[in-house]
């Protein structure tokens, strides 16, 4: 059973708002605790759901109608971005739990830039080889 699609759309959403909500809290809102409680619990969810949504993926790239039918200009940075993604997850979430608030906002904006261009360079290759296969 391919698992893919519901971990990979749960763990792209959450990290997109996570970023989105730090995003928010280290340049507009830095007095509101609310948007980085907010961010910190999305990027918990996260850490879980990211590597779950690698491993699914590898499962799935695995496959022979995948291998056959997948072109490797969109297979390849997907599968690579989303395994820097994940990666990239598990670290700055554990910056980010240790610093919390007393993070440096220079840092805090170059975490949820970073962060948001590899959720959406995962998801646009995610979309183009959706589109391959239906």
């Amino acid at each position: 059973m391919n698992f893919h699609p519901l971990v990979i759309y749960l763990a792209v959403g959450a990290l997109i708002l996570c970023y989105t909500a730090y995003f928010l809290h280290f340049t507009l809102l830095r007095n509101s605790s609310f948007t980085f409680y907010y961010a910190l619990t999305n990027h918990a969810l996260s850490v879980v759901l990211s590597p779950l949504a690698v491993l699914t993926g590898l499962s799935v790239a695995g496959t022979q109608y995948v291998q056959q039918k997948a072109p490797f200009i969109f297979l390849f940075p997907h599968k690579w971005l989303g395994i820097v993604l994940a990666v990239y997850t598990v670290l700055t979430f554990a910056v980010l739990w240790i610093k919390q608030r007393e993070l440096e906002r220079r840092i805090g904006i170059a975490f949820s830039f970073i962060g948001l261009g590899l959720s959406v360079g995962t998801l646009i290759f995610g979309w183009l080889l959706r589109l391959i296969f239906f």
